[in-house]
């Protein structure tokens, strides 16, 4: 279950960063606005897969488990699962609308609506989360089992990336992790994630100094 909040870790650190680089970029300064829009697709792009296969694979096997077990409270956990992914979409949309519409033209008002998004996002996104690790790991690890969640987690949970797609996946999953938990992930992974990471980190860092104006 490592990967998993090793996931939750970066969807929390990023959408800090949108919400503090939000806040601080002028209205006016397109091009930073549009290193952070693109920026802005890659980590909804990983947060949609995440939640993609949560609600096609894991969900419903494990809804099948705990009505067959008639255990009404898991279930009304797991069903609060899809209901709150279901209320993420809408805000991720609307964040990158207003996004895309600030790397055209100056627009404050896109700026302002941007700003609520974001610190809508970090509540919500922060409670499902919570939620997630609070309620439903333990619903997981009832109805799963460490073999059995393992087993999935490497055959159905984590896609085949081409070296450009891990060169970016990589450095961004460890990004500002503790470095007891970077270890015991590239430990995890091996001499190829180890190489990976080797490879990609300092030009990563490099592009999140560019687009948050910060140390990657």
């Amino acid at each position: 279950m490592t990967m998993m909040y090793v996931l939750h870790h970066a969807f929390r650190r990023d959408l800090r960063d949108f919400d503090r680089a939000a806040a601080t970029t002028a209205t006016g300064d397109a091009a930073r606005w549009t290193l952070l829009a693109q920026r802005w697709q890659r980590f909804t792009h990983e947060l949609h897969q995440h939640h993609a296969k949560e609600d096609e694979i894991l969900w419903p096997l494990l809804l099948e488990r705990v009505r067959a077990a008639s255990d009404a409270a898991a279930e009304r956990v797991l069903q609060e699962m899809e209901a709150e992914h279901a209320v993420l979409d809408p805000l991720l949309t609307a964040a990158t609308t207003e996004l895309e519409r600030l790397s055209q033209a100056a627009d404050q008002r896109a700026h302002d609506l941007l700003c609520d998004t974001l610190g809508d996002l970090v509540e919500v996104l922060g409670f499902h989360l919570a939620h997630e690790e609070s309620a439903a790991v333990a619903i997981l690890q009832r109805y799963l089992g460490g073999d059995e969640w393992e087993e999935l987690e490497r055959t159905r949970f984590r896609s085949k990336q081409s070296l450009a797609e891990a060169r970016f996946f990589v450095p961004w999953a460890l990004k500002s992790l503790p470095a007891h938990a970077e270890h015991r992930v590239l430990n995890l992974g091996g001499p190829p994630l180890r190489v990976v990471h080797a490879l990609s980190r300092r030009k990563f860092a490099a592009l999140e100094a560019e687009v948050f104006g910060q140390p990657g």
